[in-house]
């Protein structure tokens, strides 16, 4: 199940840190590692590795026929690293590039069905890993295991992080395809959630015997696509992929307990106080210690198409950065006051770009997103909310992973 690849060093770079960061439950709900906590996946240093590069302080960034090492203090590219994964990568799919706390980044490619995994501290790629079809997006939901999702398949592929071999196959949606996540959260365990954008349901997994135990029942249009689990008040909620609100379930006994009127993506604030969910046009704040659904705020981000949030805290305050898919800037969000603080230049996702996805974390004092249309990664200053770099790295840019003190939101 997997195939050998060649070696390559490359050289280390470090980041400053400037913003006092938080880690916490974001985008896919992983609090102990969604990809983008605290020192989640930074390398252990060695004896046997001390001249080893490593990879601290360095970002990483994935577009269709190239693959770079940033170094966000300096601007510029420090590494390609396109050969090193790939001599022959032209129109890749990369989905996410998940880190696994032992030190290895895992990336997910659909272009060929494989997740590559890559050694942090010697940077080389270690492998390709074949999985299923149409995969998207990746999870490390417990140690020693990478779960990645076939899209085309509707079920996840279990990977041994050591190993580097598929261990287990979990049918996590009811049809043959539909694109799935996982959300998992320590309090759960072994318990996890899935959805499914074709199933009209959540799906309730369990991690210990890999397979499906259970399935919520969200209403009869569309699917399920974001889930979030709020610890204050032990309610699961799923956003729908059709419908008009969102409902809300009781995590121990699966039962129904409400529907809020606002759908769209969700995050939950590193205190566990607020339920943040975007929409097209703006950014709304649910009471996430209660259970009525509380609105608490509102900030109109008037059309710019929000997509994830990214906490921080200054001065006591705490703000979050958002990706916008239709205005060319990202947004910062006063999550205290519920207003919108200032906008930032960032560059255009696409041609197009409506509605459409766009990545952004914070990490080392910075804010990265990514300008597909322009063909390049923006590094914010992310207190001083200033535009520092443009760094050029190939059109259709759009996967990122920041190693070493990070958090945000990854779709």
């Amino acid at each position: 199940m997997k195939r050998d690849a060649s070696r390559r060093r490359f050289l280390a770079t470090f980041g400053p840190g400037t913003v006092s960061l938080i880690a916490g439950c974001t985008g896919d709900g992983n609090p102990d590692d969604d990809g983008t906590t605290a020192g989640d996946g930074t390398p252990t240093t060695t004896a046997d590795e001390d001249d080893a590069p490593g990879s601290d302080g360095l970002l990483f960034a994935f577009a269709p026929d190239r693959a770079v090492a940033i170094n966000p203090e300096a601007g510029d590219v420090e590494e390609d690293l396109t050969d090193e994964l790939d001599p022959a990568l032209a129109d890749a799919d990369w989905g996410d590039a998940r880190l696994a706390g032992n030190g290895r980044m895992f990336l997910v490619e659909a272009s060929e069905n494989r997740l590559g995994a890559v050694d942090l501290e010697r940077r080389e790629l270690l492998a390709w890993i074949d999985i299923g079809q149409g995969a998207t997006h990746a999870f490390h939901p417990v140690e020693g295991e990478i779960w990645a999702h076939a899209d085309d398949e509707g079920r996840f592929y279990v990977v041994d992080t050591e190993a580097l071999e598929v261990i287990q196959v979990v049918q996590s949606g009811l049809e043959d395809a539909g694109h799935g996540k996982l959300l998992t959260h320590e309090d759960l365990r072994p318990k996890a959630f899935a959805t499914n954008t074709n199933d009209s349901f959540g799906h309730v997994i369990d991690m210990e015997r890999y397979e499906r135990v259970d399935s919520l029942d969200v209403g009869e249009e569309g699917g399920t696509h974001y889930a979030m689990y709020a610890p204050e008040s032990g309610l699961v909620y799923f956003e729908r992929s059709g419908g008009d609100d969102m409902p809300y379930f009781d995590a121990e006994t699966h039962e129904a307990v409400g529907r809020l009127d606002e759908n769209g993506g969700l995050s939950i604030t590193p205190d566990r106080e607020k339920l943040g969910i975007w929409t097209e046009d703006a950014v709304h704040f649910v009471d996430a210690t209660g259970r009525d659904g509380e609105v608490l705020g509102s900030v109109d981000l008037e059309g710019r198409g929000p997509d994830d949030l990214s906490y921080f805290e200054e001065g006591g305050t705490l703000y979050a950065y958002t990706a916008n898919t239709t205005s060319e800037e990202v947004s910062v969000v006063d999550v205290d006051d519920y207003t919108v603080e200032t906008h930032v230049p960032a560059g255009a996702i696409s041609q197009e770009g409506r509605f459409l996805h766009r990545s952004g974390a914070l990490g080392g004092g910075y804010y990265f997103t990514t300008s597909g249309a322009d063909g390049t990664v923006p590094v914010i200053d992310a207190a001083g909310r200033e535009l520092l770099h443009e760094v050029a790295v190939a059109e259709g840019v759009d996967t990122l992973r920041y190693v070493g003190d990070a958090t945000g939101a990854w779709y």
